[in-house]
């Protein structure tokens, strides 16, 4: 069974992190995705940087360009999870943009992740009808590919993007637009994650916007587990034991 559908067999809810590889350096990405693991994330979400990462907001387009300036590299991007692989079991998932795994081909990219040890695959730009067959590379190397819905998605179009997908977990975003650390979460985004849950089955994961162990709190009574990002790489710029102690204060109850 895929580690992601072990996660969520355990009884709790869960935290997923997102880290962009090769951010801040290849050895210090290393430890702070090992950081996080030990820290009690329950699944993370390594980011391949993206020069046009339309989904993303000010903090984490500018960590993107950081490490493109200093040369990132798909391989390299699989060499680091084949390293964090040796170490940690939780589930690793690969968050990116189409042009990468399109321009190094979709096979090859497919059945690296699933060599490295990927359990996921997070592909934000592309529609769920645009024929490329993502799913059915995941298929092929036992991945899953997690679809990324909003709110004010046109309900035929939510459903049919629901009907497609049986494994896993759903990626919702609490908000229309880019992701980015928020003071409050819109009533809206709440109400999506509890229509959700009358469409699928599968757990829901929240994210874009959060920034509080409150704000945390209160998502995950409409959802399985919460995803933060823009907040992680706003604390490591403070240090990195500050984004660690978050992460360990984000301990649900239930």
């Amino acid at each position: 069974m895929n580690r992601i559908d072990n996660c969520f067999i355990r009884p709790g809810k869960k935290l997923m992190t997102h880290v962009v590889a090769g951010y801040p350096h290849k050895k210090e990405c290393e430890e702070l995705i090992l950081g996080m693991a030990k820290s009690g994330a329950d699944i993370i979400e390594i980011q391949f940087p993206f020069s046009d990462p339309m989904a993303d907001g000010p903090s984490i387009m500018q960590v993107n360009q950081v490490v493109l300036d200093q040369g990132f590299s798909i391989q390299e991007g699989f060499e680091l999870i084949a390293r964090v692989r040796a170490k940690i079991e939780i589930p690793l998932l690969i968050m990116t943009y189409i042009n990468l795994p399109y321009v190094y081909g979709l096979d090859k990219f497919f059945a690296q992740a699933r060599a490295v040890g990927v359990d996921g695959l997070i592909i934000p730009d592309v529609p769920f009808d645009e024929g490329l067959g993502l799913e059915d590379y995941a298929e092929k190397y036992s991945l899953i590919f997690v679809p990324v819905v909003s709110p004010l998605m046109q309900e035929k179009r939510l459903e049919l993007i629901l009907a497609r997908h049986q494994r896993g977990f759903i990626y919702s975003t609490l908000k229309i637009g880019i992701t980015g650390a928020q003071n409050s979460i819109a009533p809206e985004g709440l109400e999506f994650l509890s229509y959700l849950k009358k469409l699928s089955c599968l757990p829901i994961l929240a994210g874009f916007g959060l920034s509080s162990k409150q704000q945390a709190e209160n998502v995950v009574k409409y959802c399985n587990g919460v995803i933060v990002g823009s907040k992680l790489i706003n604390l490591y710029q403070e240090s990195p034991q500050a984004l660690f102690t978050f992460i360990q204060d984000l301990k649900f109850t239930n």
